[in-house]
């Protein structure tokens, strides 16, 4: 009942420090310590995925040097530009998305570009809102015809959020330009956006804002409506085709018709680069973010494609909590099964701790495969403090058990020889005393060797009681024990073994083959130290064993000491 009482209180004190522990682990990842390696989680799963799907309601129309020099001007004229834009509207797009500020006349045209916008009602401009400022295009319509072009940058570098919309001073909602074309794309299919509460319910879709602790970000500046980017894995996601390709009209209608163009720079002379979760070195033009959340935005409204979202914060602290507690019972298992792992120990918990992170990183990737991103840093942490905590408890059981005796749990033969030899270099006076269980084989003979150790495990404990914190009872070897009593002189020692021999007769152990006795007694053999005596360790030792060879025979039960 007691081992079983003892278990279970081990297995509590495992939880209650797991606990403690995910609890330190949770407010280190809110203080946003642990944000930077969430990140690097989070984008290799990005990488990971093989997906080869591309999006055909999308189309780019690109910008690069090339077209640039085909154009012979940059910034393209307005004149240019609107021929360009009528264009692109001849093939009967469903949008047309302009991410190129025209906030100002640039050459000459002007006045056709204007035009062009107020003829066309399905093309999108950009405006800046955050930070600098750049004003919409000239004579667009701002409550149709304008989105944001701001893009949402971590403190890493990287794009993995998009900015849908935001809610201006004057109470007026601004759009994104990717928001700006989903909607227009999903007027024709007589699908509105509704606002409830921080969801936006989106035909099939149902886009929760971001909070400034789901998923893995910790403190996040989420002003606005924010959704998380969920970047396909195929480079080839959207159709392109170059500026001077329409220019020349070497396009098809089909290239075009229905679907919603974007029109941007790739040109790496004017810098709209973004690095994203795709690649750590390899930058994606702006104009491919924003069709990203266009993509995403109609994917999930007309097709029902699950959306990614960060998993709310109190999940993330439950995911860490119930991970930690089940790696801690893991761990208390390992240490239990001592005859398995006893000498393994190290072994197993080193091989344990990287197929448990295996473990979570699987479960997290499955997760983020359905559209959950969860926090794998946290519990990860918690999981390895567990392991050298577990490590670290091992080795002091290692320690004691190679200063303790297995079966008495008392000091061994091993740790008495230290103790022993430490008083006698210090010259200091001591008393050591050795003690035999009279009778013992017969002990044995009689009730059998369970009986016997538990016998001896009785003795052992009152010994240890018996004497005094600063003193040392030892197992010395068989059914022998040894006390070792620093700062004691003889009637000391004659009061604390008398007090022994009370506490041994009042335990009754029966002992139905002792001579001197019904029950189990102990023969005591004292050797005194005294400042001024000169001696080793080994002739105490054996001075001790006379005192006890004279205590036997006289009668045992007994304690004697040669003066």
């Amino acid at each position: 009942m007691f081992l079983l009482r003892k278990k279970t209180w081990q297995r509590w004190e495992r939880l209650v420090f797991a606990c403690g522990l995910s609890t330190l682990t949770i407010a280190i990842n809110a203080v946003g310590w642990l944000q930077p390696l969430e990140w690097f989680v989070v984008d290799q799963f990005f990488r990971m995925r093989t997906s080869q799907r591309t999006d055909p309601r999308i189309l780019i129309i690109t910008i690069d040097e090339s077209d640039l020099n085909y154009v012979g001007d940059w910034p393209i004229p307005d004149n240019l530009l609107a021929d360009f834009l009528a264009t692109v509207n001849s093939y009967n797009p469903r949008g047309i998305g302009l991410d190129v500020y025209r906030n100002l006349p640039v050459g000459n045209g002007h006045d056709d570009l204007v035009e062009v916008f107020d003829s066309t009602p399905l093309l999108v401009g950009v405006e800046k809102v955050i930070g600098e400022v750049i004003g919409p295009p000239l004579g667009a319509d701002p409550e149709h015809q304008v989105g944001m072009s701001d893009v949402v940058v971590d403190d890493d570098g990287r794009v993995r959020r998009g900015l849908l919309a935001v809610q201006t001073e004057e109470g007026k909602r601004k759009y994104g330009l990717a928001m700006r074309l989903a909607l227009t794309y999903l007027e024709e299919e007589n699908i509105y956006p509704n606002v409830v509460n921080d969801r936006l319910i989106l035909g099939k879709a149902t886009l929760r804002r971001l909070q400034h602790n789901d998923g893995g970000y910790a403190n996040a500046d989420v002003g606005g409506s924010q959704v998380l980017i969920d970047f396909p894995s195929n480079p080839n996601f959207f159709d392109t085709v170059s500026m001077t390709a329409i220019l020349n009209g070497d396009v098809s209608d089909d290239q075009i018709r229905n679907r919603v163009v974007l029109i941007g720079p790739i040109a790496t002379s004017l810098n709209d680069f973004f690095y994203t979760p795709m690649s750590r070195t390899v930058e994606m033009p702006g104009v491919f973010v924003h069709a990203h959340i266009v993509s995403q935005v109609l994917e999930s409204a007309l097709d029902g494609r699950r959306v990614l979202h960060g998993v709310q914060a109190w999940i993330g602290m439950l995911w860490t909590f119930l991970l930690t507690c089940i790696a801690s019972q893991i761990f208390y298992l390992i240490d239990q099964h001592k005859q398995t792992y006893r000498r393994r120990s190290f072994l197993v918990i080193g091989w344990l701790v990287p197929c448990l992170g295996l473990g979570v990183f699987i479960i997290a990737y499955g997760l983020f495969n359905f559209g959950y991103w969860i926090p794998i840093a946290a519990p990860m942490l918690s999981i390895s403090c567990l392991s050298i905590s577990s490590i670290l408890r091992q080795n002091k059981q290692l320690e004691g058990l190679a200063s303790y005796d297995e079966l008495t749990q008392i000091p061994n033969r091993r740790t008495f020889d230290g103790f022993l030899q430490s008083l006698v270099n210090q010259e200091k006076a001591f008393v050591l005393v050795l003690c035999d269980v009279d009778y013992f084989k017969r002990y044995n003979d009689t009730y059998g060797h369970l009986a016997g150790d538990a016998c001896l495990k009785a003795i052992a404990q009152t010994l240890k009681k018996g004497t005094r914190n600063s003193d040392l009872a030892a197992r010395y070897g068989g059914e022998e024990f040894a006390l070792v009593l620093p700062d004691t002189d003889i009637e000391m020692t004659y009061h604390i073994l008398e007090r022994i021999q009370k506490q041994l007769a009042s335990l009754e152990i029966l002992h139905e083959g002792s001579e001197v006795n019904p029950y189990v007694t102990i023969s005591f053999g004292i050797a005194f130290v005294d400042v001024a005596k000169s001696i080793t360790s080994k002739e105490l030792i054996a001075e001790a064993d006379s005192a006890l060879y004279q205590a036997k025979r006289l009668g045992r039960n007994r304690f004697f000491y040669q003066s």
